[in-house]
């Protein structure tokens, strides 16, 4: 079997497994006895790794990217909600992000969704244009995860602070990808289960200027940010995980855009991140997934957690009528190797034109 499907989960890397493993044996952080403590010091730590990668001080564990999102946008917005009730996001956005906030416009809030330009990414000017006096929040995925195109972060915080707006990065598919720092975003999203660590479980780095009301009340954990007993062992598999990260080979996305533009298919720009989305006329993308599964070849259709409906993100890009539903993405990680790549791009190409 050959996974190109790692936007949607990648596999766990032994150091997170055995981290796991290793946490299963400590109490909870917050008891005051041995286990406790020893627990409590396994989360400072796992704590630091990611404050270290994310170059922020206050850091909240989560169970995952869906809810640091919900944390970021619903905490902020609870807080403005008096003063300001206007949010820009762009069109490539995870579903996260756009069902939340569409609970949030049934609450009085609106929003505005920045399409990319013709070279399929989001530019920061865009972004910037569409702000108003009422605007709050940013918020924008780093990567977007149907087409691996690359936002710049740097410029947008740059021009959003001069508005005294805040923004909020979802980076589930560029951390540990590309430079992400709090220094250029006031909120960052991350989701373990896209870094080599288990599902379940995620982190939200915030900035000194953003306060949050939180989603999760409980026993006054995190600082009161997120209530709950902290879920040690898949926060110290994330720690290791990320520890532990390697890069990805970028000739991977080279090779996977260069056969299948040689073969015939639409590829989608601009896949900057090991992410690419592509098109054949005449078959529909989840048939097509159906016949490389029986053949070995896993790959994706858009986000995970959208499925079974047209991806918004593809069809705000002006393609082709066809090609929305005709797309597959292919998606690489840290395991991937060119040889099992070129096997799967053979039966990719000759399963298109002769299915």
């Amino acid at each position: 079997m050959i996974n190109l499907d790692n936007a949607a989960n990648t596999p766990v890397c032994n150091a997170a497994r055995q981290a796991y493993l290793d946490a299963l044996r400590f109490g909870n952080p917050s008891s005051l006895h041995k286990l406790g403590r020893a627990a409590n010091d396994g989360l400072k730590e796992a704590r630091g790794v990611l404050q270290k990668e994310l170059d922020s001080e206050h850091v909240v564990f989560t169970s995952g990217g869906t809810e640091s999102i919900n944390l970021a946008i619903r905490g902020t917005a609870e807080v403005f909600a008096k003063m300001k009730k206007h949010i820009v996001a762009t069109t490539f956005e995870h579903p996260a992000t756009v069902n939340t906030l569409s609970a949030l416009k049934a609450k009085g809030f609106t929003f505005s969704e920045v399409p990319p330009r013709a070279d399929g990414r989001i530019h920061p000017e865009d972004i910037a244009a569409a702000v108003t006096e009422e605007t709050f929040l940013v918020t924008a995925a780093q990567v977007g995860g149907e087409t691996g195109s690359l936002l710049d972060v740097e410029t947008l915080a740059g021009l959003l602070r001069e508005r005294d707006v805040l923004l909020h990065v979802d980076a589930a598919q560029s951390f540990l990808k590309f430079p992400i720092s709090i220094k250029h975003a006031d909120l960052i999203s991350v989701s373990g289960h896209k870094n080599n660590a288990p599902m379940g479980v995620g982190a939200l780095a915030v900035s000194p200027r953003v306060r949050l009301v939180p989603q999760i009340t409980g026993g006054g954990q995190q600082d009161g940010v997120r209530g709950g007993t902290e879920a040690l062992p898949s926060v110290m598999a994330y720690a290791a995980a990320v520890r532990d990260w390697t890069p990805i080979d970028p000739g991977l996305t080279e090779l996977a855009a260069g056969r299948l533009t040689e073969a015939g298919w639409t590829v989608i720009p601009a896949h900057d991140a090991p992410i690419l989305s592509a098109a054949y006329p005449g078959i529909r993308g989840e048939v097509m997934i159906r016949m490389l599964s029986d053949k070995g070849v896993m790959v994706g259709s858009g986000s995970a957690c959208s499925r079974g409906k047209k991806s918004a993100a593809l069809l705000s890009m002006k393609l082709p009528a066809w090609v929305p539903d005709s797309v597959i993405r292919l998606s690489f990680s840290r395991y991937t190797t060119m040889d099992e790549l070129d096997k799967a791009l053979e039966i990719i190409i000759r399963t298109a034109k002769n299915p």
